[in-house]
């Protein structure tokens, strides 16, 4: 006996948003979003306006508070020494998962784990070569932040 599933009315957001629904429109409901946004990252609203505002200015770009979760969510996962070396890995070449289990010395589990949410953040990428996935650098925006910190943890 199969159950018939009835798809929501969520229209499919721009990357780094949190989805939208087709029938809301008004500005109550989309304050409501960003007071869920805002408490999901430990935020009063207040804060999350100012952290908004301060995050535009510097930038020199309108931003919002999903785009804020997202960059707290990338350097949160670039913020573990494991997920960090996974990276720095895959900087140099497309890997497989049991190339970087070995070199990273996790085991293919926890390495799968990672990876996963490192893919889903966009920080890597995965490419099927026949029977092997390859993992890689995303773009070049996550390879220049990495150069970043180390060009300033070394600087004198």
């Amino acid at each position: 006996m199969s159950e018939s599933k009835t798809k929501s009315p969520i229209a499919k957001s721009p990357v780094g948003k949190a989805p939208v629904s087709k029938a809301m429109s008004s500005p109550t409901e989309t304050d409501c979003q960003e007071c869920d946004t805002a408490a999901r990252l430990g935020l009063s609203t207040e804060q999350g306006e100012a952290v908004t505002r301060d995050a535009s200015r510097a930038v020199g770009a309108n931003l919002s508070l999903p785009h804020i979760e997202a960059a707290a969510k990338i350097f949160a996962l670039l913020g573990d020494a494991g997920r960090l070396q996974l990276v720095l890995r895959c900087m140099e070449r497309p890997q497989t998962v049991s190339e970087l289990a070995d070199a990273t010395n996790m085991s293919q589990s926890l390495c799968s784990h990672h990876l996963r949410h490192l893919r889903d953040q966009r920080i890597l990428a995965s490419e099927r070569r026949g029977r092997h996935i390859f993992y890689q650098i995303d773009d070049e925006h996550i390879s220049r932040v990495v150069r970043d910190v180390f060009a300033h943890v070394t600087h004198d």
